[in-house]
């Protein structure tokens, strides 16, 4: 399982991810949609460890 908690994020002095929260479990099909520039990759390089969350907690 994979759990989100109160996951922030800036670029800058922009607040790019703010308090994301969410949990995916095994062998459940999760989809992030949203469009240009709302931070989907973010959150993706934040979930890999590519970068790391400004504050929160990922699971």
């Amino acid at each position: 399982m994979l759990q989100v908690s109160q996951l922030h994020q800036y670029y800058g002095g922009s607040h790019i991810l703010r308090g994301v929260d969410f949990s995916a479990r095994q062998g459940e099909v999760t989809c992030l949609l949203g469009r240009n520039g709302v931070g989907k990759t973010t959150l993706l390089k934040c979930l890999m460890g590519l970068i790391p969350a400004r504050s929160g907690e990922v699971r």
